[in-house]
């Protein structure tokens, strides 16, 4: 049954992390004490790397073997991990790479133009002809496939992202407890009662400064990035703020709702679009010229959500894409200091000593959570994009059956319609696990920096942190948080899952009821695409906050290191 559910890519698996980070090699300037220092350095890197755990290793529950499976973690410089094995503990296989380049791709600004220049035409389009039937589910029909295959790249995003920091937070604690048992060692050294006797007659002087540079150099890393602000590389970056912030906003949400109610109230109005000549009345008969709650009244709306979730999945992914590799580039200055101050404590003390494992456990799921992973892994793997190519085959294979009419035309509509409304759901479910496993991990990176800055004898280390609890209280206190946060928890809970396949069951129903016609398809479209357009208001506000959060404690890690990378200069000599 392993090897089965391994051959599928361990759908819902979530294996624990095991991680020793590698010790570091500088590029040394030439010197005997520095040569003969890098040369131990190699050879304990070696000895290192021989033994395949000093890098993050991922404990797959499908392995039958006690050794624990391994992954490696690499930042590249263009903002990318590189890591060996996926989120269920596999290797990554072709397929998840090239899911990896999409996800990548449809963050750009050339989705933006492709996205763009379709509405145009459509939108032309629909001038010349009049705005016939066929142009209206022609737009419902591809935002559904869009939205469609963007679930996957999202899912795949937060999947992936999730994980990536799950090793980086492993990484970033292995190598502090090195740090502070080294610390430790030095601090009983006569290295250390020789440099405190150097500075025996400066210590008044440097007591005053400390406090000044650790404000200089915590400022210097929160000037900007504390802000939690991200940066503007051009107008499409500027753009995707303001509308992340204005759709993500409590007055989007109700205003979102008054347009629909107000549509609903529209609907006892009577259009015409559904009929044709001869009629039996102006509105009475089987067969009347005007209708109320018609297929084109519930056509209307379709096409305006359907337009509404195009544009603001652009949107999000751009805006996810510029988070992440936002995030990357704070992380790559933290390793690089963090391989700094490795070195310099290293050759001080003549430790070649491997840094300790960190073993950060599988995070406890319900069953519930279980089959909502399993499901969240069919749409963001492989597997998920082949059930897609299996389902367009089908739809163009039945096109000549159904002469390509207006059923046909729905049918794909419907069917990614009512996937991409579990999906929405399924999406802020695992989603808001994520953010909050991911909070748990680097809460405790940055108590493991406190620690040690105390143990540098930083004064006041908890001011940086002070600091930017205040900055989080300043948006968690006022009513618009509370608002959101209560909808984001309603939204985000593992039954909202169960209402949402509930919902799916019921429409379902009530179209078979219908023979699937086009009245019957359009019931089950419309209330799926209006809560999945609510549900993706909720998600990119929920990303909005959970993001600044993570830029905002990014940034503080990135002050504290520069604080003691100072610090352990000063003490060193």
């Amino acid at each position: 049954m392993g090897k089965v559910k391994e051959f599928f890519g361990n759908p819902g698996d979530r294996p624990g992390v095991h991680c020793q980070a590698p010790i570091p090699v500088h590029h040394h300037t030439g010197s005997d004490a520095e040569s003969d220092t890098d040369e131990k350095l190699r050879s304990a890197k070696k000895d290192l790397d021989d033994d395949p755990a000093h890098t993050c290793s991922v404990a797959s529950v499908s392995d039958s073997s006690d050794a624990a499976e391994l992954s490696s973690v690499t930042i590249q410089q263009n903002g990318t991990y590189d890591i060996s094995r996926g989120f269920t503990g596999l290797h990554k296989g072709y397929m998840d790479r090239i899911l990896d380049k999409l996800v990548l791709f449809a963050g750009t600004i050339t989705v933006f133009y492709c996205v763009w220049i379709i509405l145009i035409i459509w939108v032309v389009l629909g001038a010349v002809y009049n705005a016939p039937f066929n142009w209206q589910v022609v737009m419902q029909d591809g935002q559904s496939i869009q939205c469609y295959i963007w679930d996957t790249l999202l899912m795949r995003q937060q999947l992936s992202s999730g994980h990536e920091q799950l090793l980086v937070c492993a990484n970033l604690r292995s190598r502090m407890a090195s740090f502070q048992r080294m610390l430790g060692d030095w601090a009983k050294s006569p290295q250390h009662n020789t440099a405190r006797e150097q500075t025996a007659d400066t210590v008044s002087h440097n007591s005053q400064c400390e406090g000044d540079c650790a404000c200089a150099c915590g400022a210097s890393a929160t000037e900007k990035e504390a802000l939690g602000q991200l940066p503007i590389e051009n107008w499409y970056d500027r753009v995707s703020n303001y509308s992340a912030v204005a759709i993500g906003s409590v007055a989007a949400m109700v205003l979102f709702w008054i347009c629909i109610i107000v549509w609903i109230g529209c609907g006892a109005i009577p259009q015409a679009g559904d009929t044709t000549a001869p009629f039996t009345g102006r509105t009475t008969g089987s067969n009347p010229q005007y209708k109320m709650f018609s297929n084109a009244w519930q056509m209307d709306i379709n096409t305006a959500v359907a337009v509404s979730l195009l544009i603001c999945t652009t949107f999000l992914q751009n805006i996810r894409a510029r988070h992440d590799r936002f995030i990357a580039k704070i992380l790559l200055e933290v390793f690089s200091r963090d391989e700094r101050i490795d070195i310099m404590l290293r050759d001080s003390l003549g430790d070649y000593k491997p840094h300790p494992v960190i073993n950060i456990p599988e995070a406890k799921r319900s069953w519930l959570q279980r089959v909502i992973d399993w499901y969240a892994d069919i749409i963001g793997t492989g597997i998920g994009v082949i059930i897609a190519i299996i389902v367009f085959g089908v739809w163009i294979g039945i096109g000549t059956p159904l002469h390509w009419g207006d059923d046909w035309w729905l049918i794909i509509g419907t069917y990614t319609g009512l996937v991409g409304f579990i999906d929405g759901y399924v999406l802020r479910e695992v989603y808001y696990r994520a953010v909050n496993e991911e909070e748990k991990n680097y809460a405790q990176v940055i108590e493991d920096d406190l620690a040690f800055m105390q143990q540098l004898g930083v004064p006041n280390p908890r001011d940086i942190v002070d600091s930017l609890e205040e900055q989080q209280a300043k948006v968690t206190g006022t009513m618009h948080y509370k608002i959101s946060a209560f909808v984001n928890v309603i939204c985000s809970h593992q039954y909202s899952v169960v209402l949402g396949v509930l919902i799916v069951v019921g429409l379902i129903c009530a179209s078979s009821g219908m023979k699937w016609s086009t009245t019957g398809q359009l019931i089950a479209n419309t209330p799926t695409m209006i809560i999945e357009e609510f549900f993706l208001i909720v998600l990119i506000q929920a990303h909005n906050w959970a993001d600044v959060q993570r830029r905002l404690e990014m940034s503080t890690i990135l002050a504290h290191r520069r604080i003691m990378e100072a610090r352990i200069e000063e003490l060193l000599g």
